[in-house]
């Protein structure tokens, strides 16, 4: 065999390998994006035991984001969808997590400061994801809408993939259902788990 011969040859498996390690990696990446997290655990009506208050006469929002979970933009982004296009009467809660010993402003991420600027919305630090707990959510993203009786309406995610913004079947039921008043709707969740224990302060 020539070395011409041996050339090519090498640089065809090198070929193969390389298609076959990028044919990996992005299986590796699809999988992830179409993997959904913990669906939350609920009974079907606003906990008791949550501080977050209530609004009387308002249908209520809440979502359950960790600030540092790289899908939670795209969570955030389509709750502003969400909240420009729902009827006033809705009023938007965002528990945002964090650890009891994280440092100072270890939560003040892009996500959580795009979460202040929704409309009308309530920011709420959720030290050690306790209200997560008590609403029996678990990951990021999960979104719930409750009626002006506090029955659960909607349970699930708001993106279509983890990290993707754009329309889906999760934001269009919430909007459904908050603008004709009836309804529920369910849809897969796509981010990080909410930790409840301790974490590594950054």
């Amino acid at each position: 065999m020539t070395k011409r011969t041996l050339l090519a040859v090498a640089i065809g498996l090198a070929a193969v390998v390389w298609c076959g390690t990028i044919a990996m990696a992005f299986n590796a990446i699809r999988r992830f994006e179409t993997t959904p997290g913990a669906a939350a655990k609920t009974n079907g009506v606003w906990p008791a035991a949550s501080r977050v208050a209530r609004t009387p006469g308002s249908w209520s929002l809440v979502m359950l984001v960790h600030p540092h979970c790289s899908c939670s933009r795209a969570s955030v982004q389509e709750l502003a969808a969400i909240v420009e296009a729902a009827p006033r009467h809705v009023q938007t809660n965002v528990l945002v997590y964090r650890p009891h010993d994280a440092k100072r402003g270890w939560e003040q991420t892009e996500v959580y400061h795009a979460a202040t600027r929704l409309r009308g919305a309530r920011v709420v630090i959720d030290t050690d994801g306790a209200e997560a707990a008590v609403f029996g959510g678990f990951t990021s993203g999960q979104t719930f809408l409750y009626d002006d009786e506090g029955r659960l309406r909607f349970s699930g995610g708001v993106t279509s993939l983890r990290g993707h913004a754009g329309l889906n079947g999760g934001r269009a039921d919430v909007i459904r259902i908050a603008k004709q008043r009836d309804g529920k709707g369910t849809h897969p969740v796509f981010g990080c788990a909410i930790s409840t224990t301790k974490e590594t302060t950054r």
